[in-house]
């Protein structure tokens, strides 16, 4: 572990603990390849508890309350699966299909809004089919 790493943990925690307002100025006044890493480099943002569990395991229950960002980790984790070419077929399983839509593609911290622009998969809403520019597939 280098010694910068307690600064740079600090600095983005301090960054992250900004009213949204400020952090998009922040953001904008960076370079646009540092702001990348700070706006979808999940593993820099997120909590510790957000984060997969180490080891070869089948199953991740991730039983959390309101506002933890259940959501937003499940989003990140299969993001980044698919990115690696870890995922190439995906299930995104849901009490119903508006929930999957609504929550889990759309919503704020749904797979449809989160990572770069340029990374984000396709939706066929008739389909229920995601479809990255990598050639990952994801269905609800």
């Amino acid at each position: 572990m280098s010694e910068r790493t307690p600064t740079k943990s600090l600095s983005l925690n301090w960054i992250a603990s900004l009213p949204k307002s400020i952090r998009d100025r922040l953001i904008l006044s960076l370079s646009p390849k540092n702001a990348d890493k700070l706006a979808y480099d999940w593993p820099l943002r997120a909590r510790g508890s957000q984060k997969p569990p180490p080891g070869d395991w089948r199953v991740w229950l991730l039983l959390a309350g309101r506002g933890f960002g259940k959501t937003r980790t499940g989003a990140e984790y299969v993001r980044a699966q698919v990115a690696a070419g870890l995922a190439r077929r995906v299930a995104l399983v849901a009490p119903t299909a508006a929930d999957a839509r609504g929550v889990m593609l759309e919503g704020e911290s749904g797979l449809l809004e989160i990572g770069p622009p340029d990374e984000r998969p396709d939706y066929e809403p008739s389909k229920h089919l995601l479809t990255w520019p990598n050639g990952a597939i994801a269905t609800t």
